[in-house]
């Protein structure tokens, strides 16, 4: 009888050169080594990823989750002997995605066409702010910034108020997830035709697709989107309600009519729910502001998870506003074994990081699940940790060379 093969990982054979710092970038990287790619992510201990610092974890907000499954490495390419090592590291590479500016890659001496030469058919992701070319294209940008540009924030806020910014960086994630799709497109091109690619991707340009529907409601209309909160213009009542608890809410919609009655049974059918005010969509949302309040004053009596399990037993749409601990107790992530353990390492700006102290604590995997080729979770590496299996397995070099480089600062 033969046995079954073990599942293949789709991007198995292939290498990736990851440089550059924050979120998206290294988002692309987790995703292609979760397919199995060999991501070698290039780092210096002179100048850390700001990411290592983020203040809602000591630990390094996001760096078991950005950085997983990848080959960290330390290389300056700043120095003559570290940009040699880069160089001889791209020409085993198959992908090189950077997020620097060119003008800053050719005063490192690794721009596009030097690139090219060393490995002609490598696949080249540049991602960008604003775009490579047009008006803006020297303009450095942050993606909190960017989500302003592509109009996301002219949709949030309250009715009469100022726009709202989502704290985040919106755009970044979505294009940390539109890179690894064209970048598996590229590499399935030169497969089948033997033909490299130079691609660039930008975060402007991710923020503004999210924001579709306002331009073409635009387009067919004339009509600026409009600021309402938490409102919707198809369903009432339609927000967050608080409820008891410390800073515990639940979000409630409805849409049909069936959902309005089935809404109405649960609160026990109040005399208010037969008033003519309420009596369709349209009447509820002439009315909304007076029948938030009365829905406000059910749910101010009852806990979250009741709200949403005594409307969502009756059909009708509604959620708990999870905080983190709710994230961190889900039973459902748990099953699903979103949650994984990890080590982790405490960000000390005054210690290089081979030498910050660590312990264990859980990251999130990937969410999607293949069957077949599983998306992997991966071993999380400290900054410069397979130093060794690059340099001397990978490249071949000397025990001496790399303590020499190491030295020198080039490796550090």
């Amino acid at each position: 009888m033969t046995s079954q093969s073990a599942p293949k990982k789709p991007l198995s054979g292939i290498r990736v050169l990851e440089l550059g710092p924050y979120v998206a970038l290294p988002l692309t990287g987790r995703i292609l080594a979760s397919l199995g790619a060999e991501v070698i992510k290039v780092e210096t201990n002179k100048v850390l990823d700001e990411m290592n610092f983020i203040p809602a974890w000591s630990r390094g907000g996001g760096q078991p989750e950005f950085q997983r499954a990848k080959k960290r490495i330390t290389i300056d390419v700043r120095t003559p002997d570290g940009l040699e090592v880069f160089k001889e590291l791209v020409k085993v590479s198959d992908v090189f995605m950077t997020n620097f500016r060119r003008n800053i890659l050719d005063r490192w001496g690794i721009d596009f066409p030097e690139l090219r030469r060393l490995r002609p058919d490598i696949i080249l992701m540049w991602q960008t702010g604003l775009g490579g070319i047009g008006p803006y294209y020297t303009y450095k940008s942050y993606g909190i910034l960017v989500q302003h540009m592509g109009g996301v924030s002219l949709m949030s806020g309250e009715e009469g108020e100022p726009p709202a910014t989502i704290n985040t960086s919106y755009s970044d994630y979505h294009t940390g997830v539109f890179q690894p799709v064209a970048i598996m497109g590229a590499l399935l091109r030169r497969k089948l035709t033997g033909q490299p690619a130079t691609m660039e991707s930008s975060i402007f340009k991710s923020g503004a697709l999210t924001a579709g529907p306002a331009i073409l409601d635009y387009q067919s209309n004339g009509r600026m989107p409009q600021r309402i909160g938490n409102r919707d213009p198809f369903a009432a009542p339609h927000g967050v309600y608080q409820c008891q608890g410390d800073d515990r809410w639940c979000a409630i919609a409805v849409q049909t009519e069936e959902q309005w009655s089935a809404f109405c049974r649960v609160i026990g059918s109040p005399d208010w729910c037969q008033e003519d005010t309420f009596s369709s969509l349209d009447s509820r949302l002439a009315n909304q502001e007076r029948l938030d309040e009365l829905v406000g004053q059910w749910t101010a009596d009852q806990t979250a998870e009741a709200v949403m399990t005594l409307l969502q037993d009756a059909g009708v749409p509604a959620s708990v506003v999870s905080q983190g601990q709710d994230l961190h107790d889900s039973a459902h992530l748990k099953a699903r074994e979103f949650y994984r353990p990890t080590p982790f390492y405490l960000a000390d700006r005054s210690k290089p990081a081979y030498e910050w102290d660590g312990g264990e604590g859980i990251a999130s995997a990937v969410p999607p699940k293949l069957s077949v080729s599983p998306m992997e979770f991966g071993s999380y590496s400290n900054i410069g940790e397979d130093n060794d299996y690059v340099f001397k397995e990978l490249l071949g070099m000397s025990d001496a060379d790399v303590t020499k480089f190491t030295e020198n600062q080039s490796l550090y």
